[in-house]
């Protein structure tokens, strides 16, 4: 401590000299006080200690009088200090509190006065402000902390102490030891972490041993610092209400009466229910929308947190938890948590108490962001929980209109349609979307060129969730109309199954037919024929015509030995199905999709039981199910019920035969000349299936003879297919020379 200058003189430059505005005013009289307080302490132990050549060491070391006097001392019998000099600064320090009681009294009853936001938010009484007040004075100026040492004798113990802050609050003993009360786990100081006691090394300090430390968030809070706290900095974002024109995407309906919800419970300006409202929905529904849409017409700021880029220990989740909830009453605002979903996984359930502490405790309007449905607890306050829909079709065509803003006139009206009725995005996904079209078509062509149907559609498919990889087998589609061979009245069918996806918007909601059909809004197909027959084609075929991903369901991963998760696992399939806009395909049908038998045991009663949920899901899916069976006759009768196209795959005649024996070469295949497709077709009873087997091993055993694929190819590769499938009768009399195929031929003419 500097001897050469006097405590007096110190103190009184300790007062801020910035006195512009109310609050640093307020402080300035609050640390005069404090001020006043340490000068008397001073003279008090001034006139206890008499003067020694060891002065300069006060704090360093203790004399034999020293001693004397403490073990003299009457416990509680205090100090005394020259009556004149006393009176002296009881008068200063009634003048002073009379001017801040005076302050106070001028703000009126919304006290925009730091402290007094403190006092009133966390109950203090008047000794707990002082002690907040004697903390934060080394925080404005340092020369504070050679005062706390020399009071304390001691030049190490530069914060101050509890028995620092009794001895300059408290008159006497008793009142000492009442005021233990306000450094106890419980008190409002501890409780709300406003100060921090500080512990040595070896914790063994009593109490009034222990070091006094103002919250750093508190004392940004006093000094009027716009911050937030510390541990929030790197996973919470402070919104403050905006006059630009809003836009929310979710029902109007859902807005308003949320809206209205929360205006009367702040009809006083105070927030008495204190709610908490949980929107659940898919990404880009608008539940943030929601939020802010109230922020506005409340006037409260908003504390978007996303607890998934929270710290990683756990102890530290927990901590900045209760800290964002005490955030939003020190600024009297609103909470958003994002990814709330991410709480209730197993092994974070210390996190969500955390979280539902904190806002119980401190926050006035709280906004829980998930994907899921979620029930509060045993809700000590106003809970309500509901769920922002997708938007309807023609929603989104709107959302398509607004977001590609007439940028591109390569899409039309019925391409928006098209779109609108394929894919149940939300408006977040499809401003991802038009993102992703505009990014790709940059990086196919500078300049970028104006965006396309076929781009969008490509950029749908990549922005639509995807996880049914661990569920089924995504099908590649190389396939194109032209490739298909069936009768002209299936292609009619497929071709009608395509349109109905594509106009879906139109018929249901613009003329209405989806209040009539509240159930059975999706498309089912039912492709059913001999295996062979171009059913697996087809459906990949309708996947690229609509421009849709195609999944072929793994029956193994579904059926289940266990009771009740098949139903898990159906329910699972049709739920990532409808988030992904993917094509469910079910390949031989029949194993999943069989009847229902006469219940003689509990094995028959569950297995019916799978069906039923199952016919169940299935006309509450909204999306495209494409079934495939070469044994229609065992599926159930409930499930043909419900099929919306059910096309028939034939046996394919001589002439349609021939047509696929010519589709099944690519153009670049070396033909022989001798090769006759139409002979092929006429001799082979077969499906495509088979003749696609037959041409690939007829390709490679070319490959091992001239190089050509000629006739004996081919003949060689139908044999060796003929045995697979155990036609052996049939090898004998299939032996064919040149001559013998002109002479067959000639018999055939004739």
């Amino acid at each position: 401590m500097d001897q050469d200058e006097p405590i007096e003189d110190m103190l009184a430059s300790a007062i801020p000299i910035m006195r512009e505005g109310s609050n640093w005013e307020h402080l300035a009289d609050e640390l005069e006080l404090l001020n006043i307080s340490f000068l008397r302490e001073v003279r008090r132990q001034a006139q206890d200690r008499a003067p020694g050549p060891l002065d300069y060491l006060h704090g360093l070391v203790l004399n034999e009088q020293e001693i004397v006097a403490i073990l003299t001392d009457q416990p509680g019998g205090g100090h005394t200090v020259d009556d004149d000099k006393e009176e002296e600064l009881s008068r200063s320090m009634r003048q002073v509190e009379e001017r801040i009681s005076d302050r106070r009294r001028a703000a009126g009853p919304g006290n925009k006065l730091p402290q007094a936001q403190l006092t009133s938010l966390f109950h203090l009484e008047r000794i707990e402000e002082q002690c907040l007040v004697l903390c934060l004075a080394p925080e404005i100026d340092w020369k504070y902390s050679k005062v706390f040492a020399f009071l304390q004798d001691d030049v190490t113990k530069k914060q101050p102490s509890v028995d620092l802050a009794l001895t300059l609050f408290c008159k006497d003993m008793e009142e000492r030891l009442t005021a233990r009360a306000i450094f106890s786990p419980d008190s409002s100081l501890l409780k709300y972490r406003l100060i921090h006691l500080g512990v040595s090394s070896d914790g063994l300090d009593t109490l009034q041993q222990r070091r006094l430390k103002l919250d750093d968030r508190i004392v940004s809070f006093l000094l009027e610092i716009p911050r937030l706290d510390e541990c929030l900095g790197e996973w919470v974002e402070l919104v403050a209400p905006s006059d630009e024109p809003l836009r929310t995407v979710v029902p109007s309906e859902i807005r308003d009466r949320t809206v209205r919800m929360v205006e009367d419970c702040f009809a006083d300006g105070e927030a008495h229910a204190r709610p908490v409202i949980h929107l659940y929905g898919r990404e880009g529904s608008g539940r943030r929308s929601i939020a802010e849409c109230v922020m506005r017409r409340t006037g409260l700021p908003l504390l978007v947190a996303d607890v998934r880029k929270m710290p990683q220990a756990a102890a530290d989740r927990a901590e900045a938890l209760w800290r964002l909830g005490r955030e939003s009453l020190l600024l009297r605002a609103a909470i958003f948590v994002e990814h709330f979903d991410d709480l209730l996984h197993e092994g974070r359930s210390g996190e969500l108490a955390a979280l539902l502490e904190a806002i119980q405790e401190f926050s006035p309007l709280t906004y829980l962001s998930g994907t899921k449905a979620w029930k509060m607890p045993k809700p000590a306050q106003l809970f309500l929980s509901f769920e922002c829909p997708v938007p309807s079709s023609t929603a989104r065509v709107g959302f398509w209109k607004e977001h590609l803003q007439d940028t591109s006139h390569m899409v039309g009206d019925s391409d928006l349609v098209e779109l609108a009725s394929k894919f149940n995005f939300t408006d977040g996904q499809i401003r991802e979307v038009i993102e992703a079209a505009r990014s790709r078509s940059l990086w196919e062509s500078q300049p970028a060129q104006p965006l396309t149907l076929a781009l969008l559609n490509r950029a749908c498919r990549s922005v639509a969730t995807q996880d049914l990889g661990s569920l089924g087998r995504k099908l590649e589609q190389s396939h194109a109309w032209s490739d298909l061979v069936l009768p002209k009245n299936q292609l009619d069918q497929l071709s009608e199954l395509t349109s109905q996806v594509k106009r879906a918007q139109l018929v249901l909601e613009t003329w209405g037919f989806a209040q009539k059909f509240p159930y059975g809004k999706g498309v089912t197909a039912l492709f059913e024929g001999p295996s062979g027959t171009g059913k697996t084609m087809a459906a990949g075929i309708v996947g690229a015509e609509l421009g849709l991903d195609l999944y072929k369901i793994d029956l193994s991963f579904v059926v289940s030995k266990y009771i009740g998760e098949t139903e898990k696992n159906l329910n699972r399939i049709f739920t990532e199905a409808q988030d992904s806009n993917a094509i469910l395909f079910f390949d031989e049908a029949d194993a999943l999709f069989g009847k229902r038998s006469e219940v003689k045991d509990a094995h028959d009663r569950y297995a019916n039981i799978e069906t039923a949920y199952l016919l169940q899901r299935m006309e509450d899916y909204s999306g495209i199910v494409i079934l495939a069976t070469n044994m229609k006759q065992h599926l159930d009768e409930a499930f043909v019920r419900r099929m919306r196209f059910i096309i028939h795959f034939p046996f394919p005649s001589d002439e349609y035969r021939q047509m696929i024996w010519e589709k099944a070469f690519p153009g670049d295949a070396p033909l022989g000349r001798d090769v006759d497709f139409r002979w092929l077709a006429r001799k082979l009873k077969i499906t495509g299936g088979h003749i696609k087997n037959i041409s690939l091993r007829a390709a490679f055993l070319a490959t091992e003879r001239q190089g050509v694929i000629e006739m004996d190819c081919l003949v060689d590769a139908a044999r060796r297919e003929l045995e697979k499938m155990g036609k052996i009768s049939t090898l004998a009399d299939f032996q064919v020379s040149e001559n013998q195929m002109v002479a067959f031929e000639a018999a055939e003419v004739a």
